[in-house]
């Protein structure tokens, strides 16, 4: 994950606390989205001293407390803005003028500032030229120049406030509901409880990486599914959320799969849900009703795992496949993990020795980064599928 702000992250087990359904009600402020929403998954279904069944909800809740601190949207014509310059940081410094409430001044964050010139002036490759070349001048002298040609030109801002002082974040569109973290942590922890009434278990959340901006919660089901001269399979859940540019409020089913020895790997399957922010509250009604969609893909993935013999030795050709997609994933994987993946190939530390169960888990050590990880999660499970059919 990119560097915030505001960053927490958490690890819980089956003896982490539940937080019951009162303690969710912060979750629910008042926007018109944030109305809606409460109309449609309503807290009153739910007695407030209930607990949800997700072990490690409490702590969950208290992390994302650490990161969420006061936001703003602006919707407003470049006539109403004033280019101030460029920070010690080299992002961009705008006001934005209202003569009832007063200028706010406010400076951009994380890709804000190409982002912005190249949304509205398409000059993100010059502003980024001007920026590092110290041409100041010349990046003002255009910008002014343009907002003055184009006055009527409007977009919604989003800000963050850090220690009194505005942070410009990313623009969005103003049919956009922004489902923010906040939303989207009540849904997924409603939605996860009723799965979970319905089939008679309990989730815990192995992992969660709170910024911010973004959501990412790794959830898992109690009870694991044993299969003969496999292993334990944990299924569960990986929730993400992301409140810049176009964001996306997405589930994916994920399983843990470990072997007698120890050994283990996780794999991402696919999407139960994955909505953008300018999706109806209407349409992620029926959305989040997956427990159906849950139930189906983990037959579906259950079947590939077992029609593969998972266990048995790797061959020649199962090794080439699994690192060619390594490989090969230069949008994905940074050079320095794949050239560590490399290095294993060639030291022979990945061998038909092995099953894929100790291939891939010792491959998961090839980075610590969440993304890469995420990513490599999803080649183990193209690579199950792919050996299945």
């Amino acid at each position: 994950m990119k560097k915030h702000l505001y960053k927490v992250s958490m690890r819980g087990n089956e003896s982490s606390p539940s937080a019951t359904f009162g303690q969710l009600k912060y979750l629910i402020r008042e926007s018109e989205v944030d109305k809606i929403i409460n109309e449609n998954f309503p807290l009153s279904d739910f007695n407030s001293k209930e607990k949800l069944l997700i072990h490690g909800s409490a702590e969950l809740l208290k992390c994302f407390e650490k990161v969420d601190e006061e936001k703003l949207d602006i919707v407003e014509k470049l006539g109403n803005i004033e280019y101030i310059g460029i920070s010690d940081q080299h992002e961009i410094i705008l006001r934005f003028k209202d003569e009832k409430s007063g200028d706010l001044i406010a400076t951009g964050i994380y890709d804000f500032t190409y982002d912005f010139l190249d949304d509205v002036f398409h000059m993100g490759k010059f502003s980024r030229f001007c920026i590092s070349n110290r041409h100041y001048d010349i990046l003002k002298e255009n910008i002014n120049e343009l907002i003055k040609k184009m006055p009527l030109i409007e977009r919604q801002y989003r800000l963050l406030k850090n220690n009194d002082k505005w942070f410009l974040r990313g623009i969005t569109s103003t049919r956009y509901n922004n489902y923010d973290n906040h939303l989207a942590l009540y849904l997924t922890f409603i939605s996860l409880h009723r799965y979970a009434k319905q089939n008679k278990t309990f989730f815990i959340v192995e992992e969660a990486f709170l910024t911010d901006s973004e959501l990412r919660v790794f959830f898992r089901q109690n009870e694991p599914i044993e299969i003969p001269k496999v292993g334990k399979i944990y299924f569960g859940a990986y929730v993400s959320n992301n409140e810049i540019k176009e964001g996306t409020f997405s589930l994916e089913l994920r399983y843990t799969i470990q072997n007698e020895s120890g050994r283990r790997f996780s794999g991402i399957s696919d999407f139960v849900f994955n909505l953008n922010h300018a999706t109806g509250v209407n349409n992620i009604k029926e959305k989040l009703s997956y427990s159906e969609k849950i139930n189906e893909l983990k037959e579906i993935t259950l079947e590939h795992i077992r029609s593969i013999k998972i266990a048995e030795k790797l061959t020649e050709n199962q090794i080439y496949l699994i690192f060619s997609k390594i490989l090969s994933s230069t949008q994905k994987l940074s050079k320095e993990t794949r050239e560590k993946a490399k290095e294993y190939r060639i030291k022979n530390v990945i061998n038909n020795t092995m099953s894929i169960i100790d291939a891939f888990d010792k491959l998961s050590d090839i980075t610590t980064d969440i993304d890469e990880r995420l990513y490599l999660e999803r080649i183990y499970h193209e690579v199950i599928n792919s050996l299945s059919s």
